[in-house]
């Protein structure tokens, strides 16, 4: 490829990109194996997308090691006249948090332990969620958000663009917003006060997108 017709993208875009291809073939899969690509398939898909190489690569590793992405490794035994020797192939497919990120959260949703192995109660004419890990108690209007946050805090931890002194304030702040949902009447104040000092992660490279999503929920909570 010249130099001429290589594009200059970001590495949110590339990645972005990255996702919806094992997205759409996560979803035209008529079976198991085909919901997989190897290295060799997924460089193929982007043969005319003006991406170098090597920033599909780096992009597709930091995929992989932030939960996106899944690595799946098949190994299988090969003999030839000199003997029979180990064979592995790689493959890549998208991960439940990529399904979330596109589709949208699930009540199958895979959340933290606070609101797993749940219960259903009715507390002042409110259905509420309760866990059976930790007690804790959700308001069911506020599921949704409880949900988005949790991805939210997913990819804070996961973050290569974070200090570990930020990771911590930003979950503590998302944290502070979780526990004013387990009430009947949240106090808002608290939640906007937490809200505003999470703003700087709309500008966070591998965030945005799932800072958005939260925003669309809080503003609803507190207009």
């Amino acid at each position: 490829m010249s130099l001429s017709k290589l594009v200059d993208k970001s590495n949110d875009e590339i990645r972005e990109m990255i996702l919806k291809l094992f997205y759409d073939v996560h979803k035209k899969a008529y079976s198991p194996k085909r919901m997989r690509l190897k290295i060799s398939d997924f460089k193929r898909k982007f043969k005319n997308s003006g991406i170098k190489s090597s920033d599909l690569l780096n992009n597709l590793d930091y995929l992989v090691q932030t939960g996106f992405i899944v690595k799946e490794e098949d190994t299988r035994q090969i003999t030839t006249s000199k003997g029979t020797f180990p064979s592995k192939t790689v493959y890549y497919k998208a991960s439940h948090t990529t399904m979330d990120y596109f589709d949208g959260i699930s009540k199958f949703q895979k959340v933290d332990k606070s609101i797993s192995r749940v219960d259903v109660t009715n507390i002042q004419g409110v259905t509420n969620i309760i866990s059976g890990d930790s007690n804790v108690i959700i308001n069911s209007q506020y599921v949704d958000l409880y949900k988005n946050l949790d991805l939210l805090s997913d990819v804070v931890l996961k973050s290569g663009s974070l200090g570990n002194e930020e990771k911590l304030n930003y979950i503590g702040e998302i944290n502070t917003i979780k526990a004013q949902l387990g009430k009947t009447n949240p106090d808002r104040s608290i939640i906007k006060k937490a809200w505003e000092k999470l703003q700087p992660l709309a500008a966070v490279a591998g965030i945005g997108s799932f800072f958005i999503k939260v925003a669309e929920l809080i503003m609803r909570l507190t207009a």
